[in-house]
């Protein structure tokens, strides 16, 4: 009688074994699959990930990676007081994402994150170095 009990508790974990063995490859594939479309994407698509509040955003913050020194100052700003309360936490994403560099809202610094904003809207002074084509400008201030 015991020998039938251990025969069965063996066939039943070498049935566990092969299914577990069968399903490991579904298992792994999730992994699979998120390792091939990280590898797929660009270095600028995996830092700067696309958000809905920051349409087309990704190339600008790239370039003002690129341009502004890590020591660097810079404002962000709003093309209306509407769009400050409603898309603010675009600055919270800027600080994270290009720190070290620092928002200066105090004085104004010589970078500058327009949003919301047409060419006009930042106004003489301002020469725009990256255009989101969405609302984002990134720009460097001249005076």
């Amino acid at each position: 009688m015991q020998l039938a009990i251990r025969l069965g508790v063996v066939a039943c974990v070498a049935a566990a074994c092969l299914f577990g063995a069968g399903r490991l490859d579904d298992a792994v594939a999730v992994f699979d699959f998120r390792a091939d479309a990280n590898a797929a994407a660009t270095f600028t698509e995996r830092t700067y990930p696309e958000i809905d509040t920051l349409p087309g955003g990704a190339n600008v913050m790239e370039d003002a990676r690129l341009w502004m020194p890590e020591d660097a100052n810079y404002d962000v700003v709003f093309g209306s007081p509407a769009l400050e309360r409603r898309f603010g936490n675009v600055a919270y994403f800027l600080y994270i994402l290009l720190w070290p560099r620092t928002q200066s809202a105090d004085e104004p610094a010589h970078w500058v994150f327009c949003y919301g904003c047409t060419s006009s809207t930042l106004g003489p002074g301002n020469e725009v170095l990256s255009d989101s084509g969405e609302g984002l400008f990134f720009a460097r201030r001249n005076t």
